[in-house]
């Protein structure tokens, strides 16, 4: 529809404009809320490791203790020590390797479940003089506990 305002003609504003207008900002919206998005989430996947060997230890205990706290409150216990560094004192129940990386494993006297440690390439060879039965102290990130606890990034504390 137009409307004569003098010689020119100026179109009305319709309801097509006012639903063209809507699906624009709709359209609009997705965009910026996808940029975010996309921002945020580069934003974590690049966010740098932390040095487990510069940092200290928000926790020290025993792979014992440890395992005994995820099995008695599996929640509170992921809050507590979930992407923390944290320093465990236990014996080897096994040394393997993964792909070319040297794993530990603490296994509790007690329970089926171990803590997995998953080392860092430096300490290999270190690792791999380890003996089954050796007291050690590892140092490294808790990633949560499914069945066993998984701890990355982990170095032999001396």
């Amino acid at each position: 529809m137009l409307l004569n305002v003098g010689s020119i003609k100026v179109p009305l504003i319709t309801k097509d404009l006012k639903v063209k207008g809507r699906k624009f900002k709709i359209i609009i919206g997705f965009f910026l809320t996808a940029i975010i998005g996309l921002i945020v989430s580069l934003y974590y996947y690049n966010k740098p490791h932390v040095n487990v060997e510069k940092s200290t230890a928000v926790y020290s205990l025993t792979a014992q203790n440890l395992i005994k706290e995820y099995r008695s409150n599996e929640k509170n216990t992921n809050e507590k020590y979930t992407e923390r560094v944290i320093q465990i004192e236990g014996d080897v129940y096994e040394i393997s390797t993964l792909r070319g990386n040297t794993v530990v494993t603490l296994k509790d006297s007690v329970s089926e479940s171990s803590i997995i440690c998953h080392m860092q390439a430096e300490d290999t060879k270190k690792v791999l003089s380890l003996k089954k039965g050796a007291r050690v102290t590892i140092k490294g990130v808790c990633t949560g506990y499914l069945l066993d606890v998984i701890m990355v990034r982990c170095i032999l504390v001396e």
